[in-house]
């Protein structure tokens, strides 16, 4: 989720913007390692919790949980090609000694 409800101060403008884009510099890095780790980041902004958003920030989240969720169990499946059969053990075939 991406939102720009937060607006810069007039004064000491200069100040706000560096610290807003060290801030944001810090969290893409944060997200980053955490992403590293397996951990999956979803960001949800205090302006998306406003009584008129939060059912439809809810619902996001809903869709990003059930993405990953289903992206855990998402296998490739294997291919066969007619006639390989034969190099193949069978089951019933394995070496018990």
């Amino acid at each position: 989720m991406n939102s720009a409800c937060c607006k810069i101060p007039t004064t000491n403008r200069e100040f706000w913007v560096a610290k807003i884009r060290r801030n944001q510099e810090r969290d893409q890095e944060n997200y980053r390692v955490l992403q590293e780790n397996g951990w999956h980041v979803i960001v949800v902004w205090e302006c998306q919790l406003t009584p008129k958003r939060l059912e439809h920030t809810m619902r996001e989240v809903e869709v990003l949980l059930n993405e990953n969720m289903l992206s855990l169990y998402r296998h490739t499946p294997v291919r066969y090609t007619p006639g390989e059969e034969s190099s193949l053990p069978m089951a019933a075939e394995g070496t018990w000694e």
